[in-house]
């Protein structure tokens, strides 16, 4: 699930849950992947209230970003998935 404005209208910042999957144990993969993300309330607890979620993950793309991180970051999400879900 991707939270916040659609893509046309999107930074290079994407707010993101993995079904079943608690947003800290997806931040764990990620980082045995060696992609870092953030997970958390990000100060924004009363967002997530709303949201209805108990946290998001967060992850960061910018013009240093590269194509073989992205795919490290799939291939993590993928495993979070199969490991937890």
């Amino acid at each position: 699930t991707t939270y916040g404005p659609p893509p046309e209208k999107r930074a290079g910042i994407v707010s993101f849950n993995v079904e079943d999957v608690h947003p800290h144990d997806v931040a764990q993969i990620l980082d045995l992947e060696a992609v870092a993300i953030r997970a958390g309330h990000h100060c924004c607890q009363p967002l997530m209230r709303k949201l209805g979620v108990v946290a998001t993950n967060r992850a960061s793309f910018y013009l240093y970003s590269t194509a073989a991180e992205v795919d490290r970051l799939v291939e993590g999400l993928h495993r979070a998935r199969r490991m937890f879900a």
